[in-house]
């Protein structure tokens, strides 16, 4: 042998060169990261974990929430509110910012990227619009909620109103449904990049 990667192949009684480059399989999805199984799935271990927590302190939130919505006694309302923003707020940014930082990881080492595929692009516009909703508009919402139980706490005659704090628990969960939905069935195919203008 001559060192070469050639093969030669009898083609109509002749014989035509071919490489080993040409008869490796094709990449049609490169990977921008390249993950071991072991720390995949413990990347995927982590990342359901995160959106586990995730929904689990909406659930809670919406307990809350509800309780200080139906419940007339002034303590129990005072109690509720005050405790929104003790444990709303940071736990839920973080298990957000972690179940974004592990589904990018997952999305590099895998061919379905980041922007190749509607149903990620869209579990990625989610996650990173809920994640920051909640230092942009749950926190001021939650620290008037608590200012509100305070009041509330020390006697004082205030009107009761969770206004659009009651929302949050409704939407977020159903976000997250719908991301689990979109992992789970991976729906709309790739996302089709325009030809390049000639």
């Amino acid at each position: 042998m001559d060192g070469s990667n050639e093969m030669s192949t009898a083609v109509g009684g002749h014989e035509s060169p071919r490489t080993l480059d040409s008869l490796s399989p094709r990449r049609d999805h490169p990977r921008l990261l390249r993950l071991g199984a072991r720390t995949r799935k413990g990347v995927l271990v982590v990342h359901i974990a995160s959106a586990g927590a995730w929904l689990g302190v909406d659930v809670a939130m919406a307990v809350v929430i509800f309780t200080a919505v139906v419940d007339h006694d002034t303590a129990v309302r005072a109690l509720c509110l005050q405790a929104l923003q003790l444990f709303a707020v940071w736990p839920l940014f973080t298990a957000g910012m972690i179940c974004l930082a592990t589904g990018v990881v997952l999305g590099l080492g895998s061919k379905y990227g980041l922007v190749r595929y509607w149903w990620v692009a869209t579990k990625l516009a989610l996650n990173v619009a809920l994640t920051g909703l909640v230092p942009l508009a749950l926190r001021p919402g939650l620290s008037g909620l608590s200012e509100l139980g305070r009041e509330l706490a020390a006697g004082h005659l205030v009107t009761f109103s969770v206004g659009n704090m009651i929302y949050p628990p409704i939407v977020s969960p159903a976000a997250l449904v719908v991301a689990l939905v979109l992992a789970v069935f991976k729906p709309w195919g790739r996302i089709r990049r325009q030809p390049p203008a000639d």
